[in-house]
């Protein structure tokens, strides 16, 4: 669904998107974000492998009991999106990112690159540390980090808990830097209503292919929240809410505070130690959203829904053997 804001809101061009173990292992994901764009019709858009493993750490925390064994499960267990047969781009994601992000910013100097960070820091983190010029010519946004509770841990997110070393990189590296914490993102809840709005949009008749698997998984999503988190009412849209903060920050509330990252705890390491009474010395690094306003959330995220509906290969009429015969 980020990928699909992106790629749809008018607000913003889509230069590619780098994949990272997370919550899944980084070949199922780039093979999610590869027949993710297919299925939507972004075909154009680029993909690039990133790292498979944090930083300094063994292994990347996966994430199946609330994903999936493919990281992109629908409610009966297994793969729902159609295998596209493209391939990810040669290269190693921080140079490839690095070359995107440079040759964009030469043309257009006065605007900086928006990085968006929706998994794990690491492939960030190597951006910034083997090219530092970079940091003069993007922002980065992340969904991620906690103001208090966390949802992997007592204290911890997972996307900073998989491996916060790169975390602290991104935090540290002077770069204009926006967090969107569990706090905002758990007020994007895909309800029956929204859902609802999702199928009502665009006038009367069957629900498209394309907004059906939407539903499939979201109705997962929410299922495996409930099973794990409690959650009741719908599934949390994460990711999206930071492509909302680039495309409309005026919906959001945000304060700016030190944000530090706990990378020494056996109990709290990945926790975003947010200093919000303003009590620590240290610089003021991070725009932290504290609010967002959610009917206007869901009012950009069924536009792109529409937008991509429109364009959807799997929402085209396929012609029947007969009539390709005849073409033939």
């Amino acid at each position: 669904m980020a990928i699909l804001l992106a790629g749809y809101s008018p607000a913003l061009q889509l230069l590619g998107v780098s994949t990272v173990a997370s919550n899944q292992v980084v070949e199922k994901t780039t093979r999610n974000a590869l027949d993710v764009l297919d299925l939507i019709g972004l075909t154009h858009i680029g993909v690039v492998m990133g790292q498979a493993k944090p930083l300094l750490r063994p292994a990347a925390l996966l994430c199946p009991e609330i994903h999936g064994e493919t990281g992109l499960d629908g409610p009966q267990g297994g793969p729902v999106l159609p295998h596209s047969g493209r391939q990810a781009l040669p290269g190693k994601a921080a140079i490839v990112m690095f070359e995107a992000i440079q040759q964009h910013y030469s043309q257009q100097p006065q605007q900086r690159v928006q990085l968006v960070c929706t998994g794990a820091l690491t492939n960030a983190a190597l951006l910034l540390l083997l090219f530092p010029e970079v940091a003069g010519m993007i922002e980065i946004t992340i969904m991620g980090g906690a103001l208090g509770v966390g949802n992997t841990g007592p204290v911890q997110e997972f996307n900073i808990q998989v491996d916060p070393e790169a975390a602290k990189v991104v935090f540290e590296a002077g770069v204009p830097l926006t967090m969107v914490p569990l706090e905002v993102t758990h007020t994007a809840l895909a309800t029956p209503e929204v859902l609802g709005r999702m199928f009502s949009r665009g006038g009367a008749g069957s629900i498209s292919p394309l907004k059906a698997l939407v539903e499939l998984l979201l109705t997962f999503f929410a299922s495996t929240y409930k099973d794990v988190f409690g959650f009741h009412g719908g599934a949390p849209l994460h990711d999206p809410c930071a492509i909302a903060a680039i495309i409309a920050p005026s919906i959001f509330k945000f304060e700016l505070m030190r944000v530090d990252i706990e990378t020494i705890s056996p109990l709290a390491a990945g926790q975003t130690v947010c200093d919000i009474w303003h009590q620590s010395s240290a610089p003021k690094n991070c725009r932290v959203a504290r609010e967002m306003d959610v009917d206007a959330f869901w009012e950009l995220m069924l536009a792109a829904v529409d937008a991509a509906d429109l364009a959807a290969p799997m929402n085209k009429p396929q012609p029947t053997p007969d009539a390709a015969a005849q073409e033939a």
